[in-house]
């Protein structure tokens, strides 16, 4: 829900708990009113009465015997009428005119009349169908100022707080567009609200600060890996050098050997974190529609002559032809790694399955199974920077590509799962590469 209708539909909600409130106040207030108007009318028709009895002598009888509409006149005992409370009551009379009760006010009371010393139950009434009009008006006129004064509430709420709200949603939208490698920091709206210019101080150095971390982080990386590169290829030239024009002894020749083993193995390391550091920043580009299907098979072809070494069996299954939008040389790093998995981890006389689906690819192989998390930070082998399914792992994310694991019937499966090419838009930005995306795939080993 936006912060507007959000805003709007809780200031609705309180407004009418409180015209609600006040509806009711002001009704039971007006029922109050048309009550004592109508009792205070029937209490001078009381008085008028009795005066009328106490100085006409034969009053009471002939108004007894004349049953008038709204007198009902009752000879009672004295101990009832001095007994007897004045009350004011909401009753129901039967009017022979309309052949139907009505609703009516009446006032009930007792007195002893002078002339001829009886005493006496009189009830007068007044028909309350006015009154029911006149409330049914009221009631009327209340919703309609209900609906009008909601109705003017949210329309002057939604103008207030969306005017109110822009500058919020011009900042949102400018972060939207926001990109760390950019090194720009975003255009702020100007705004006399001081808790928005407070978020925009506090947005502004917050960016500033991830701006400079970031290029610092970026630097930092590159020129280690470049001073690492350097000499690292160095020593393993003049190492070689050495077992070339020397003769050492053979157990020289192995330590120097195994020397070159684990200076390689570091030269491989570093250029992996460098690799997966950047794709992890997310700095390759120009994504494209990419065959899996022909890319990968390009890529067994090349890997052909390991596979083999090791007389493995490569078996391809399904027709489809998937196709995922993103970096071709990223996705055709995420095959070699995965393929080259497939064949490290294979045993001898083993199996590769290839499987293809319209919206998956399954790299499966035959091994025993494993309490290693395949997607581990770093897995201990010599021949390897262990590094490799964690960089498969980082490409798949970016692009929304869910990268599964599973053991099933003695057989290792990897399968991609791609997401449709319209629901994919990553934000990538790129920097020059220190090696070039070629060397990474001849140097990039799981």
């Amino acid at each position: 829900m936006r912060l507007t209708n959000h805003l709007i539909s809780r200031i609705t909600l309180w407004f009418a708990v409180v015209m609600l409130f006040w509806s009711a106040l002001y009704f039971l207030f007006q029922m109050k009113e048309i009550h004592d108007g109508n009792d205070e009318g029937l209490t001078n028709l009381k008085q008028e009465f009795i005066a009328k009895a106490n100085a006409l002598p034969g009053f009471v009888e002939k108004l007894t015997a004349d049953t008038p509409l709204n007198f009902i006149v009752e000879e009672i005992s004295r101990e009832d009428a001095e007994a007897f409370v004045e009350t004011f009551q909401t009753t129901t009379v039967y009017f022979a005119t309309e052949l139907e009760k009505e609703e009516v006010r009446m006032l009930s009371t007792a007195f002893r009349c002078e002339p001829n010393g009886k005493y006496y139950r009189l009830r007068c009434f007044t028909s309350t169908v006015e009154s029911d009009d006149l409330i049914k008006n009221m009631l009327y006129l209340l919703a309609a100022l209900w609906a009008v004064l909601s109705l003017t509430v949210i329309i002057v709420c939604k103008v207030v707080i969306s005017k109110a709200n822009k500058p919020f949603y011009q900042t949102l939208a400018e972060l939207r567009k926001f990109r760390l490698d950019n090194n720009t920091m975003i255009a702020f709206p100007e705004t006399q609200i001081k808790e928005y210019r407070q978020l925009n101080e506090a947005v502004a150095e917050l960016l500033s600060g991830n701006i400079a971390i970031f290029s610092d982080q970026k630097q930092f990386i590159e020129n280690t890996s470049h001073e690492l590169q350097t000499p690292l290829a160095a020593v393993i030239a003049r190492m070689e050098s050495m077992l070339e024009k020397h003769q050492a002894s053979r157990e020289d020749a192995q330590e120097i050997a195994g020397a070159l083993s684990v200076l390689n193995r570091m030269k491989r390391l570093n250029a992996s974190l460098l690799l997966l550091s950047k794709i992890k920043n997310r700095q390759f580009a120009d994504s494209s529609p990419v065959d899996l299907r022909a890319l990968l098979t390009s890529v067994m072809c090349e890997l052909d002559e390991l596979a083999a070494c090791k007389q493995i069996a490569v078996e391809t299954q399904g027709e489809a032809s998937p196709t995922a939008l993103m970096n071709e040389d990223l996705a055709c790093i995420l095959l070699t790694n995965l393929a080259k998995n497939a064949i490290a981890h294979n045993e001898p006389g083993g199996t590769i399955v290839l499987r293809y689906e319209p919206e998956a690819v399954i790299i499966a192989n035959s091994g025993r199974e494993s309490a290693v998390d395949p997607f581990g930070r770093y897995r201990s082998d010599s021949k390897s920077s262990g590094l490799g399914l964690s960089i498969a792992k980082a490409i798949a994310d970016i692009y929304g590509i869910g990268l599964e694991y599973g053991y099933e019937g003695q057989m290792h499966r990897f399968t991609l799962r791609i997401a449709k090419p319209e629901a994919v838009l990553p934000r990538l930005c790129f920097f020059p590469n220190l090696y070039g995306i070629a060397s990474y795939v001849c140097i990039i080993t799981n």
